[in-house]
């Protein structure tokens, strides 16, 4: 009598699948916003590094104006053509070098984490 107590305690029963109705969803609703605000991080920082690769370009067609224009050059007008108008250009010359830097602006992200405005640098040298 008592081996055959010991079998059947040993014994499991089946696993009733409709005890628990509701773990899916509970666990979808804690993982959902999670990943949503995964993907909106994730386009915040792509919209920044677009912007940072437009803002660099603008300067680099900027330095490349002034070093083939020389002084007759607006440096400014072609980094707003290449990178739209809400760029900030500075030229700054230093004896046969030209330094453009600009600044551009970028729409914050919902969280604050990523910068606002990003910069572009780009060196010519004037022979």
């Amino acid at each position: 009598m008592i081996a055959r107590y010991s079998r059947r305690r040993a014994r499991r029963p089946p696993p009733d699948k409709a005890a628990d109705p509701g773990a899916v969803t509970a666990e979808f609703a804690t993982v959902l916003p999670a990943v949503v605000a995964l993907a909106l991080l994730l386009l915040a920082l792509s919209r920044t590094v677009m912007v940072s690769i437009g803002c660099q370009d603008a300067a680099s067609a900027a330095a490349r104006t002034v070093v083939a224009a020389g002084d007759a050059a607006d440096p400014a007008s072609a980094a707003h053509a290449v990178g739209g108008g809400d760029i900030t250009v500075q030229v700054s010359r230093d004896g046969d070098r030209v330094t453009v830097t600009t600044h551009c602006p970028v729409i914050p992200d919902p969280l604050g984490v990523l910068p606002t405005r990003v910069e572009g640098r780009a060196v010519g040298v004037i022979a």
